[in-house]
């Protein structure tokens, strides 16, 4: 009776050893392979590759190596078999009778596969590790996440089919998808040819035909032009800061310090984010010597407000002009020429501000009123220019002081979307290069296109070689409409200076002829689209 645990088998294991069937029935030769001494008895010695191999009459009704298809004939997934190597893909076998192997009622269904990597190719020994006799066998790696069906390497995502989806995939690059609203027939789908174990990375150019329905239909209003103001924003290269340190003084003597700062010396990116002039501003900030480094400080003493308020706008001047004037109520006295510690041809923009000390002093609720007073008084004076909004701070742009950022209107054009419930179907075709051919339909000139032998697919050489030359490129119909319209504008509003003279080069309307002629070698790319063709 043989091993007992294998009396109730209905499924037994087989291995492919030829597909080459003459009748093109998805017939097979197989070997059985099972562990059962009995099952190897009945079944002729079918599990004997090399008796299998040097049978003398193959496909016949006689081969005992002969198994048929269980699926119908019209879904053909024949199995691979590669003798050269590790031999052919796993089978499962059926018998109509278990107890009667020998006779012609065996079929078999493709079997199993332990990676989507393998699909080219995968042998019977490599295809068992996830069964009984694949114990010891080393397990291929997972591609996607359970729990959220995402692929573990975003560079993945989108070429196999997800569980929920209804698929026939190819052996390569080539599938069909049934998705519930959407069928999508691929070729390309990856990048190059994958390896065992590793995912193929996802190609966006592949070349693919989608039929969808779908449930909305996005409607677009007429274009509506707008201006929008692009300002031209820049780093700030100086900071000049003023501070008193007798704020509370009372009878008018005042005594502090000016500094000058080069901004982000370090050219920082987190540092440039907050010393640029849209962001930075009079309660900004600087703390970290990344921010800003001292190129010079002057001191002043005993100065009444009127005196201390025209030394700094001389200051501010004077680094405006690129050099610091000579001001007997500073130490160091000056002059100095802005080169000898920065760049003069970068010193703009500049910004000039009491330090951050003093500032808070004139908002907190805490200072004394003689702080407020004196602090308040000093700052109304200080300014780049008499026009200034913000006496005591600002920017100071470029050369022309400035005070505000330039910026340019720039035209740009809104279009109103609409988004309505309706059932909506779209057919999509996609690939580096189309060609739409009729059978009918020949290019005057080129001659037919010649499609016999393409039965089964066009080679790229055939498309290089006939029906690229024999086919044209489209028309993109809007841009062949803008160009009639010019050369007919041209035609109606052109004017001759005398009768029986050219016509002026110039039109009524505005368009030259050299434009014209411009436009019309421009046609090439713009009206032309050479990788859409049709014969």
């Amino acid at each position: 009776m043989g091993d007992p645990k294998y009396n109730n088998r209905i499924i037994y294991i087989g291995e492919c050893i030829d597909n080459r069937d003459p009748m093109g029935l998805g017939r097979i030769r197989a070997i059985l392979k099972t562990e059962n001494t009995s099952d190897r008895e009945k079944s002729a010695n079918a599990n004997d590759r090399k008796k299998a191999k040097n049978y003398t009459n193959k496909w016949s009704d006689e081969d005992p190596f002969l198994f048929k298809p269980l699926l119908p004939v019209f879904l053909n997934t024949v199995p691979k078999t590669n003798e050269n190597k590790n031999g052919g893909e796993y089978i499962h076998i059926f018998y109509s009778n278990p107890d009667d192997k020998g006779n012609k009622d065996k079929f078999y269904v493709g079997g199993v596969f332990s990676s989507l990597t393998k699909l080219k190719m995968q042998p019977y020994s490599d295809a068992v590790q996830d069964l009984n006799q694949g114990s010891r066998n080393k397990k291929d790696k997972s591609l996607r996440d359970p729990e959220t069906l995402k692929c573990y390497e975003a560079i993945n995502e989108g070429v196999y089919s997800l569980p929920d989806d209804v698929s026939i995939d190819g052996r390569g690059s080539a599938d069909l998808v049934l998705r519930d609203n959407h069928v999508i027939l691929r070729a390309g789908k990856y990048v190059g040819d994958p390896q065992p174990n590793t995912y193929p990375v996802a190609n966006p150019n592949r070349a693919f035909v989608q039929l969808s329905k779908f449930k909305t239909k996005s409607e677009y209003g007429l274009p509506e032009k707008f201006y929008r103001f692009e300002f031209k924003h820049k780093p700030i290269n100086l900071l000049i800061e003023y501070t008193l340190t007798n704020p509370d003084n009372t009878r008018n003597k005042l005594s502090g310090a000016i500094y000058i700062y080069q901004l982000n010396p370090l050219k920082n990116t987190s540092t440039a984010s907050k010393t640029n002039t849209e962001s930075f501003n009079i309660k900004t900030e600087l703390v970290d010597v990344e921010d800003k480094a001292l190129l010079k400080q002057f001191i002043f003493r005993g100065l009444s407000n009127f005196e201390l308020t025209n030394t700094i706008n001389s200051f501010i001047q004077g680094v405006v002009d690129g050099e610091i004037p000579y001001l007997q109520n500073l130490k160091p006295l000056g002059p100095f020429k802005l080169s000898s510690f920065v760049n003069p041809n970068n010193r703009f923009p500049i910004y000039f501000r009491p330090q951050t000390s003093l500032y808070e002093k004139l908002t907190s609720q805490d200072s004394q009123t003689q702080e407020k007073l004196n602090i308040g008084n000093l700052m109304s004076g200080i300014k780049a220019i008499d026009s200034d909004e913000t006496p005591g701070y600002g920017l100071i742009y470029d050369d022309s002081k400035r005070g505000t950022v330039p910026f340019k209107p720039k035209e740009e054009t809104r279009i109103d979307k609409n988004i309505k419930l309706v059932n909506n179907t779209a057919a999509i075709m996609g690939g580096d290069e189309i060609y739409l051919l009729s059978h009918k339909s020949v290019k005057k000139g080129a001659g037919k296109i010649d499609l016999g032998g393409t039965l089964y697919g066009i080679e790229e050489n055939k498309l290089s070689d006939d029906i690229e030359p024999k086919t044209s490129s489209v028309v993109r119909g809007e841009e062949l409409i803008q160009l009639l319209n010019m050369m007919v504008d041209f035609m109606v509003s052109h004017v001759h200076p005398y009768h029986g003279m050219v016509p002026d080069s110039k039109s009524q309307s505005g368009i030259t002829a050299d434009k014209l002629l411009t436009e019309l070698e421009a046609a090439k790319e713009k009206i032309l689209n050479k990788y859409i063709r049709i014969n």
